[in-house]
């Protein structure tokens, strides 16, 4: 095995579970769309909750995305081949994660432009959106990949998955939202994104070796 053949095979993987991947983003847009209409759909109120409500249904997409990353890998025993394919094993989870962050949110943003205006977000608004969407999500499969290896020999894990990873979610949450509340009231917004990004890259450094760990415990 080499990285390209892995490469190759996991596009392969990702795109016989591309089932699986509609579902998470049509997940997100009947959350985003039934939001306005479950609470409230003037646009007093959405265009400033815009931001959190397109937030919240991203983090529940990339849950639902996220908790099947390894077991068909594990359930095939192809797990347990990257292991001692002589490969490294923290590249392999980097372009693994890479591959589903590329599958789950460059369709996100494609719908992003469609959305906004149901929720009423100026333009200005709206940049600043995708810019925390682009450097804040990273994060959130960074983390989600530790707490799927963790979990990824558990039946029926992904409750427990939820209560690993939604703390480390929470600040790239706050943050992220903030980002776009600052730049609504027309403050500068730089710092929050500045600390959004610096979270996506101290989990691009520690994620890779510390999901690497955890598949090692979970196949040994």
């Amino acid at each position: 095995m080499t990285y390209t053949s892995f490469l190759k095979s996991e596009c392969l993987v990702l795109w016989r579970r591309k089932y699986d991947i509609f579902n998470a983003l049509l997940f997100f847009i009947m959350v985003v769309v039934l939001f306005p209409l479950g609470v409230n759909a003037s646009p007093e109120f959405l265009a400033p909750a815009a931001g959190g409500i397109i937030w919240c249904a991203a983090v529940l997409a990339i849950l639902m995305s996220i908790e099947s990353m390894f077991k068909e890998d594990y359930s095939d025993g192809s797990l347990e081949q990257l292991v001692v394919s002589g490969l490294s094993l923290p590249l392999l989870v980097l372009i693994k994660i890479s591959l589903q962050w590329v599958a789950v949110i460059f369709p996100l943003l494609v719908m992003m432009p469609l959305l906004s205006e149901m929720l009423y977000l100026s333009s200005g608004i709206f940049w600043v959106l995708v810019v925390t969407l682009i450097i804040g999500t990273p994060s959130l499969f960074l983390i989600g990949a530790i707490g799927s290896a963790l979990t990824v020999s558990i039946k029926q894990g992904g409750v427990l998955l939820m209560l690993l990873i939604l703390p480390f979610y929470l600040p790239v949450i706050i943050f992220a939202t903030s980002a776009i509340q600052t730049a609504q009231s027309g403050l500068p917004y730089s710092g929050l994104l500045a600390l959004l990004l610096a979270i996506s890259l101290l989990f691009l450094v520690v994620s890779p070796f510390m999901t690497a760990i955890s598949i090692k415990a979970s196949v040994n």
